[in-house]
């Protein structure tokens, strides 16, 4: 961890739930965090068939681009954005999510 002037020195011993938020906030693993943490929880969000034929591929600049397998899949996930925008940004409220873009990708898991 970095060394701060000024700041009191914390003793005692801390649970890893409780230094994992300034881990990932001061080694800049934000995007990377939540990504993967919405690739293990996409099924919940999107439901079990869609989420056969999709994953979460990026985030960039506040826009997650998911990687579909067919059209159609890429469609259903349009039609149904503003809800899955809405369990996202629930589910990990420190990187808002405020758009969803599909591309047609194979997918590799």
């Amino acid at each position: 961890m970095k060394f701060r002037i000024g700041e009191k020195r914390k003793y005692g011993v801390f649970s890893f739930d409780a230094i994992l938020p300034d881990i990932i906030r001061e080694f800049n693993l934000e995007k990377s965090f939540t990504l993967e943490m919405l690739q293990s929880k996409w099924c919940s969000i999107v439901g079990d068939i869609i989420s056969t034929h999709s994953k979460p591929d990026r985030i960039y600049k506040k826009i997650l681009f998911v990687a579909v397998d067919h059209a159609v899949f890429g469609n259903e996930i349009a039609l149904m954005k503003d809800t899955v925008i809405k369990k996202i940004n629930i589910e990990f409220p420190y990187q808002a999510i405020r758009d969803i873009k599909t591309e047609i990708k194979r997918i590799q898991w």
